[in-house]
């Protein structure tokens, strides 16, 4: 009967109208998402009256990838080119009668919407006008609170173990606080299982604890250099930062683009610069040792179309809380029940 039923309702006009909904809501809510990972440019285009240029046309291109889009001025004079990959920009604006006018070196960052208000010349004026642009200081489309690490500062910014997670106490109301088994992020004083954190845009929360990946055990993070920025949210967030009383975190990766380009790095901690406690007599000799290292390679599979990007990072050290053990029965019953517990799965764990 209920095969006979789903068949019957595959006949009704309401099915396929039901399909059709779903799928402009699937594209919906991807396009709300999108804005997590992307950046938009868009303005107005006057002439010298200070009337709008309907009709001219707008590129933007990525001067590191060569990713080109192109748009058309409305009745208004406006022009919105959206989903943008970050990164840094030329825009350019032409329209026959007029001189062309170019914008140079735009910064585009993460959720950023950056405003052009372009007035165009008449010809034979001047061929061009060439503009090095700057990003505003404050952005009115903005309504979120949120803080940029930019590139700059994740380049230049000292941080302890490379975690990205350390740039995150740079933004207000942001703390690091003692969770249960490990740091955890606070934000606005919420818990940290109440945060969303993403990297470009994909989940990255701890499954089982439910905070950052990393924070709890075991202990989670990537090369620092494959690091863009990081975007911290801590109020006002949109429908697009969902699933968070607390706080938004994204972390944007880097890219591959027409050069060739890498890194490598290695820090070390040897533990011959560490001291030799002793307690009531007995020496203590801890392991401090430590050491990390990795690289990054990016560049061009076809230059303007496809590209490449690899990071790795690998840590080392050792965690040995104490090598020569006090002498005593109660250590010594306990150091043999270890040895031989569980079928030997224990043994030479005491320490």
């Amino acid at each position: 009967m209920r095969i006979k039923r789903a068949f019957r309702m595959l006949r009704y006009p309401a099915f396929p109208l039901t399909l059709m909904l779903l799928a402009l809501l699937v594209p919906a809510a991807a396009r709300a998402q999108s804005q997590a990972t992307t950046g938009v440019i868009e303005g107005i285009v006057y002439d010298q009256s200070n009337a709008v240029v309907v009709g001219a046309t707008v590129s933007v291109k990525n001067k590191e990838t060569g990713f080109e889009r192109t748009a058309t001025t409305d009745d208004n004079g406006r022009f919105r080119a959206v989903l943008l990959p970050l990164g840094t920009y030329t825009l350019e604006v032409q329209k026959q009668g007029f001189a062309k006018v170019v914008r140079e070196s735009i910064e585009l960052t993460v959720g950023q919407t950056l405003n052009f208000n372009l007035t165009l010349q008449p010809a034979g004026a001047t061929e061009s006008v060439t503009v090095t642009s700057e990003a505003p200081i404050v952005e009115t489309t903005r309504a979120e609170q949120s803080t940029l690490v930019d590139k700059r500062s994740v380049e230049n910014l000292p941080i302890n173990g490379r975690d990205f997670v350390g740039f995150i106490k740079l933004a207000p109301t942001v703390s690091i606080v003692q969770g249960p088994d490990g740091a955890e992020i606070t934000i606005n004083g919420q818990k940290g299982i109440q945060n969303n954190i993403s990297v470009d845009g994909s989940d990255a929360n701890n499954p089982f604890f439910g905070e950052q990946r990393g924070g709890q055990r075991p202990a989670f993070t990537f090369n620092l250099d494959a690091v863009q920025e990081v975007v911290v949210t801590s109020g006002g967030g949109t429908a697009e930062f969902g699933r968070s009383s607390g706080g938004f975190v994204n972390v944007i990766t880097k890219s591959g683009t027409n050069e060739l380009r890498g890194s490598a790095h290695i820090y070390g901690k040897s533990d011959a610069l560490s001291g030799t406690p002793s307690h009531g007599g007995t020496t203590f000799e801890p392991d401090f040792s430590q050491t990390q290292f990795g690289f990054t390679l990016g560049g061009p599979l076809k230059r303007d179309r496809a590209f490449f990007f690899i990071a790795y990072d690998q840590q080392g050290y050792d965690e040995v809380k104490q090598k020569s053990l006090p002498t005593g029965t109660a250590f010594d019953s306990l150091r043999a029940w270890m040895d031989t517990a569980y079928g030997g799965a224990l043994l030479g764990d005491f320490g």
